[in-house]
């Protein structure tokens, strides 16, 4: 937690419900990712197998293939590193997308590999043999070099070569340099993950859950649970629900700094300052707030009797910051 993102800022909703909560931390290898699939039931396999779950979601057949999530990214050169940005930068034509899967099914027609461009910016990769290979999600590395975040395991080294391999054949596609004359950015590579076959699901009782992330919402739409896309503040809630809350994303990944100030103080006016003026009055009893880090989460659970334990406050950062 960089302290100088939440100085001087004013939210006094958030720091009481984190102030007066309970706090447990629980590891969460995987970020976001891992969080949601252990909440609706999803077990890791090598990977936490989000690539066929959006599959089903996004209308595909996974039968019982392994497949990965193949999403269209541009590589940025920074001195002698490569930065990823993922299509939340750039646009791309459903046209475009099936040229680009056309070009690479061509290429790699005898190696196993079959690239299925079923949305212009999500894209899929059926491979016939199933690694040893563990990823990082594509929310995990945007806006960072990419060196640390390579697959691992024992077929690592061959798929460091297949990026490689990917990203001299688009460099050298008419699509790319038509994109480069409009002034749009390349699509120069490809990031896998997500990697898996479709597990079995059974449908759990859970709260309706609420979130803008379609990768979120394929998730619980997999599991059997109510989904929907985010009112526009809490105010709109009329039940008990799971929330995500993601605003924060784009800005934190790309270093937006004043990004971040503006959208966290926009959460604390529709969000946090609402959810406590109802802890207040008992229209709710707790609420429930979840932070997550690449590593760990912490879960911090304020219950209305909470409020009266007016000797617990500290600085957000503080609170933030401290182990559990």
């Amino acid at each position: 937690m960089n302290a100088s993102l939440l100085h001087d800022l004013q939210l006094p909703a958030l720091k009481t419900l984190l102030a007066r909560a309970s706090r447990t931390q629980t590891d969460a290898s995987g970020g976001i990712e891992a969080i949601l699939c252990q909440h609706f039931g999803v077990t890791r396999q090598t990977d936490w197998p989000i690539g066929p779950i959006t599959l089903l979601a996004d209308g595909g057949d996974s039968g019982h293939h392994y497949w990965f999530r193949a999403d269209p990214v541009h590589f940025r050169a920074t001195r002698d590193q490569l930065m990823l940005v993922d299509s939340g930068a750039f646009n791309v034509s459903h046209a475009e997308a099936e040229q680009f899967a056309e070009a690479f099914n061509r290429h790699f027609q005898d190696e196993g590999y079959l690239l299925y461009p079923l949305r212009p910016d999500r894209w899929y990769l059926r491979v016939d043999a199933t690694p040893e290979l563990a990823t990082h999600s594509i929310n995990t590395v945007t806006g960072k070099h990419i060196d640390a975040y390579l697959p691992n395991g024992a077929d690592a080294l061959a798929w460091h070569r297949f990026y490689n391999e990917i990203q001299m054949l688009f460099f050298g596609l008419a699509i790319n340099q038509a994109r480069e004359a409009r002034g749009e950015l390349p699509i120069n590579g490809l990031w896998c993950w997500g990697g898996g076959v479709m597990p079995k699901m059974q449908p759990i009782t859970a709260s309706k859950f609420l979130a803008n992330d379609s990768d979120a919402r394929a998730l619980a739409f997999a599991a059997g649970v109510a989904n929907d896309s985010l009112p526009r503040n809490a105010g709109k809630l009329d039940q008990s629900a799971l929330l995500l809350l993601d605003a924060l994303n784009g800005a934190a990944q790309y270093g937006d700094y004043i990004g971040w100030r503006e959208a966290i103080l926009q959460m604390e006016k529709d969000w946090f300052a609402p959810l406590l003026s109802q802890l207040k009055s008992g229209k709710l009893s707790s609420v429930n707030i979840t932070t997550a880090t690449e590593k760990h989460a912490v879960i911090w659970h304020t219950r209305r009797m909470d409020l009266l334990k007016l000797w617990r406050h500290a600085r957000l950062v503080q609170l933030l910051s401290a182990p559990a």
